[in-house]
């Protein structure tokens, strides 16, 4: 008998959130066999300790005598069996986190992460699989888990890598089809909310399109969007062939909080290349059970996010000067986090295990996100490179290259090899780029990059000087709470902390609508004498507020340009009739 595992999910009572997991385990040596569940799912970076979904774990034999199965540690448990054969091992998942990370079973549908529903056996994730479903009555499926011929509801995987790679949603959900480049594409939709799915179908052909051209062509048979509306917040998961989205259920409208939706669905597509096929060698295949450190995560994830509304441009759903108004907007972002100024992009991918999914009152002071600094610096690098190439090349050039020599082999590549591709594609060492801004905590000369292109990052004050505490606050209700102090500022100095209930302000009580009006009262460097509630304790203190001064960033065509510099404009990002034209790709290196 081939070695292999069958799982047969079934949802009993899906008001209870469990998900009844039966695990067949065939063809295995005799001998004992350890069975773990991740502590973490690729493409997110945190330990979430997926075992502690996990309940009523049994096992037994093929003669239906029962196994031990004491467990280890956290995630792990050890069955001790003598011979081989068949083992049957039933295990319940409390699933009922609606989040693309994590899965949720519900009476309408159930949404299966496998990194939170799977065991697997220790040291054989190579194992091929077979999951079958059994499903309420009227629910359909979708997953890109390719069917098994003859077997309704069932689905095969080579190995457990490739299983958890393919989310399952099972439910009532609509389906839209579409064919790009004769690959076919499917929108599932599960939620209500204020969307067109017609219109998403037409722009997700689109982005698929500049995605393609891009890269020359698509790396699968079948691709799955999986879209969740949801009441609160958004955010996305990548796949091999497939992408879990949430998004605002009310915020496909207006057109600019619809742009917001489109960048995140261009961002998880451009996955399938970036970090899914190219991608540092620590990220796959996987530890589950611990922590994967690079560096390199503001190449996946900012580079990725920087790409994401450059798509949007070259598809044409974005104008040159909307583009623009986006890209000043991500400086603006970075600028106004006090922490890029302690930790570099490339450590703070490295932290982000312990920083960037776990924050506290003090992580805009001690860290940058790799995401919102690492699309900066992905724009700064391809802008030196069309710069210093006189446009013959880009940031395009060293994607593609990596595609050719570690994408498409599927070949991981060092963290040293990304700066040396790089430079590569420059034709010179850009050492300097590297230490100044991927490593450093400065602020680049921003005009220095953006002077080649005939644009000019530009800021200016407006309005009158108002009071500055120097400090984030929460309003919820008649409630005002510090929720974190600016170094050095105003707060910091005088001795307010992260968890004071403000009560007064100079005498006088104040709610979530009146607290900045009594600060204004007291002016640019007055005096707010502040009573609070730090823990149970009344405590006073007095702040002598700063001031400050409202700053607008603009990143704006000059009115006189030369001809060289409206070409590398043109060259980067297109005229401004219609879609980006990219035409033919350029020759590897």
């Amino acid at each position: 008998m081939p070695a292999g595992l069958s799982y047969t999910l079934e949802f009993l009572r899906p008001r209870t959130h469990l998900v009844d997991v039966r695990l067949l385990l065939r063809g295995l040596p005799a001998g004992p066999v350890e069975l773990a569940m991740p502590a973490w799912t690729p493409g997110s970076y945190k330990i979430r300790d997926f075992a502690k979904g996990v309940q009523e774990l049994s096992a037994r034999d093929a003669r239906g005598r029962g196994l031990r199965a004491p467990k280890l540690d956290k995630s792990t448990w050890r069955l001790e069996r003598g011979g081989g054969g068949t083992v049957e091992v039933r295990y319940r998942v409390y699933a009922h986190e609606l989040t693309v990370r994590t899965s949720h079973v519900d009476e309408e549908h159930a949404y299966l992460n496998g990194a939170s529903i799977f065991l697997y056996v220790k040291g054989r994730k190579e194992l091929p699989v077979e999951v079958r479903l059994r499903a309420p009555r009227g629910w359909r499926l979708a997953t890109s888990l390719p069917p098994v011929p003859g077997r309704p509801a069932t689905f095969q995987a080579p190995d457990y890598d490739t299983l958890v790679d393919c989310p399952i949603e099972a439910g009532l959900f609509e389906t839209h089809a579409f064919t790009v480049r004769g690959r076919r594409h499917r929108l599932v939709i599960h939620g209500r909310g204020n969307y067109d799915a017609a219109a998403i179908v037409a722009d997700l052909r689109r982005i698929v399109h500049a995605e393609a051209r891009l890269f020359g062509g698509l790396p699968y048979k079948e691709y799955l969007f999986l879209l969740h509306p949801h009441p609160d917040g958004g955010g996305g998961l990548e796949h091999r062939t497939s992408c879990s989205l949430q998004f605002p259920r009310f915020q496909f409208r207006p057109r600019e909080k619809y742009e917001g939706f489109l960048s995140l669905c261009a961002h998880e597509f451009f996955h399938l290349w970036n970090v899914k096929r190219i991608r540092p060698a620590v990220l796959g295949p996987f530890d589950y059970q611990s922590e994967s450190y690079t560096r390199l995560l503001w190449v996946m994830e900012g580079i990725t996010s920087y790409y994401d509304k450059l798509l949007l441009r070259r598809a044409g759903l974005l104008g040159v000067d909307g583009y623009l108004k986006k890209a000043a907007e991500a400086i603006q972002k970075v600028l106004e986090t006090p922490g890029r100024r302690v930790q570099s992009v490339e450590e703070a991918g490295f932290d982000a295990w312990i920083r960037l999914y776990q924050p506290n009152e003090h992580t805009a002071n001690s860290t940058v996100s790799y995401y919102e600094k690492g699309q900066v610096v992905g724009l700064l690098l391809d802008l030196r490179l069309r710069a210093v190439t006189g446009g013959r090349r880009s940031l395009d050039d060293v994607l593609r290259l990596l595609w050719r020599e570690h994408g498409k082999p599927d070949r991981g590549f060092e963290e040293a090899e990304f700066q040396s591709t790089v430079e590569r594609v420059a034709g010179r060492g850009l050492e300097d780029f590297f230490e100044g801004v991927v490593r450093s905590v400065e602020d680049p000369d921003w005009n220095a990059y953006f002077r080649p292109f005939g644009l000019e990052w530009r800021a200016e004050e407006k309005g009158e000087p108002r009071p500055l505490l120097g400090a984030r606050t929460e309003k919820k209700g008649d409630r005002v709470t510090i929720s974190g102090v600016v170094p050095g500022g105003p707060a910091e100095r005088d001795g307010l902390a992260a968890g004071d209930e403000v009560l007064a302000v100079n005498g006088f009580r104040v709610d979530g609508e009146t607290f900045e009006k009594r600060l204004e009262e007291a002016g640019p460097g007055g005096a707010a004498r502040l009573a609070v509630f730090r823990k149970d304790e009344l405590r006073t203190l007095t702040v002598r507020l700063g001031v400050r001064r409202e700053v607008s960033h603009a990143l704006a065509r000059r009115a006189r340009t030369t001809a060289a510099e409206r070409r590398l404009l043109r060259g980067w990002l297109g005229r401004e009739a219609g879609p980006f034209k990219v035409g033919r790709a350029a020759r590897l290196l």
